[in-house]
């Protein structure tokens, strides 16, 4: 059995390692356009904020380690085109192209950030942050003392991140959003309005329901941003405006974004193709629904479980449910399931039930406001998803919030469930049993 990877970050190695392990007499091959193989990108905000300087930290595994492990790596490769019929792959390496037959092809092709088209400007300080060459020039970048106006366009995971980083370095941040709140598809009004409040209240300036019409370049340097509410001056701009899928060489049926479109088990509708990372959707478990997912978690489980699918093994994968987390200044955010937007989108009766509690006692130092948010069904009280905002505590929480999703718990047994409890981590009651006793 021959097996061609293509793409070799998160998704792709993952699948790869875990399939030669499965199966060490097949051969797999992985084609990889760069230099470098399982990038961990989600570590670039933290790097270019000076959290750490060595980018190899962000590497799980060298091309070396691949291949010592009994994969077949082709760096500097891409793949041009798909024959579905002869089961092969143009690849080109070094200006020569050459075909490739497969078995079964695994697509880890990921996804690339939106740059939409905002005129002319010289693109030398405008990043987006994907990859480790992103990382290096906006580290760069903000090391340099002249340059303290930053403008985030976009305040999504990554430009929040971002948000994040360059206010640690003492710069001066204008974040640029189109919709009316911050991480709008993440999180309610209700929950995220405090973040919002901390973020002016640093200083830093955040236009919300404000789009961007064109970006020029300024007589004596930098930018100018001509927005809906108004001119922003900046020395260094970042774009984090979401992802497009790398799928435009594979003839296959495809989501509205562009993601291919696979089973819960990664497979397309040709037998012999598989998909999974960003460049793919996947099964929700509560929306009981494909739907897209670009996040390094769901990549990985995904990759493994379809490694031990492919290699004919049982899989006790049932389904993702988006869980992801965000620092912003003081502030923990945390999300899993489906949100209340999300349900309406999808014409589905929920029922939502929002506190606000402490995450500890009073009397041990440290005590803090979180805020809690359920969504659950209206008949059974079955828990659907959950939001989580606080400045401790609340990424730990959802983590117990998305073990009760997937195991169907109520809001009432969520009431009773049996945390552990100390002074400096919760109160008696845990502010999860607060808001399952209070859903109603």
């Amino acid at each position: 059995m021959k097996v061609v990877v293509v793409g070799g970050n998160a998704a792709g190695m993952s699948f790869a390692a875990k399939y030669k392990r499965n199966q060490p007499s097949d051969n797999v091959i992985v084609i990889e356009k760069r230099d470098y193989l399982s990038f961990g990108a989600c570590g670039l905000p933290y790097f270019v904020g000076g959290k750490f300087d060595d980018t190899e930290r962000m590497i799980s595994r060298t091309p070396e380690q691949a291949v010592a492990s009994g994969l077949e790596v082709r760096m500097d490769t891409e793949m041009l085109s798909v024959n579905r019929v002869e089961k092969q792959v143009v690849v080109r390496h070094q200006g020569v192209e050459s075909v490739l037959d497969y078995d079964r092809l695994i697509i880890a092709t990921g996804a690339r950030p939106v740059v939409p088209n905002f005129g002319e400007y010289n693109d030398e300080h405008v990043y987006t942050l994907t990859s480790q060459e992103d990382g290096l020039a906006l580290k760069n970048a903000l090391k340099d003392s002249q340059k303290q106006r930053v403008a985030v366009i976009g305040a999504g995971f990554i430009g929040l991140e971002v948000f994040d980083a360059a206010h640690d370095l003492g710069k001066h941040v204008t974040i640029i959003e189109r919709e009316s709140r911050i991480m709008s598809q993440q999180f309610s009004p209700e929950m995220i309005d405090v973040v919002e409040e901390a973020i002016r209240e640093s200083g830093a300036d955040l236009k919300t329901s404000t789009s961007v019409s064109a970006i020029r370049d300024l007589e004596q340097g930098g930018y100018i941003i001509h927005t809906s509410n108004g001119d922003v001056e900046a020395d260094i701009v970042v774009l984090s405006l979401g992802f497009k899928p790398n799928t435009e060489m594979f003839p296959l049926t495809k989501a509205a974004n562009s993601a291919l479109l696979v089973d819960e088990y990664g497979a397309t509708e040709d037998a012999y193709i598989y998909a999974v990372g960003d460049c793919a959707v996947v099964h929700h478990l509560t929306l009981g629904e494909t739907t897209y997912l670009p996040l390094a978690t769901t990549a990985n489980k995904q990759a493994r479980m379809m490694a031990d699918k492919l290699a004919g093994k049982d899989t006790h994968m049932v389904g993702f449910l988006g869980s992801s987390s965000l620092k912003v200044l003081d502030y923990e955010l945390a999300r899993t399931g489906i949100s209340e937007r999300m349900a309406q989108a999808h014409n589905m009766n929920v029922s939502v039930s929002t506190i606000a509690d402490k995450n500890q006692t009073d009397y041990y130092p440290g005590q803090q406001d979180i805020k809690v948010k359920l969504i659950y069904q209206p008949d059974t009280k079955v828990l659907l998803g959950g939001e989580i905002i606080g400045k401790k505590g609340a990424v730990s929480r959802i983590n117990a919030l998305a073990v009760a999703i997937t195991a169907k718990f109520t809001t009432e047994q969520l009431g009773y469930l049996d945390f552990a409890y100390a002074p400096p981590f919760s109160r008696t009651w845990d502010a999860l049993n607060v808001a399952g006793n209070v859903a109603k």
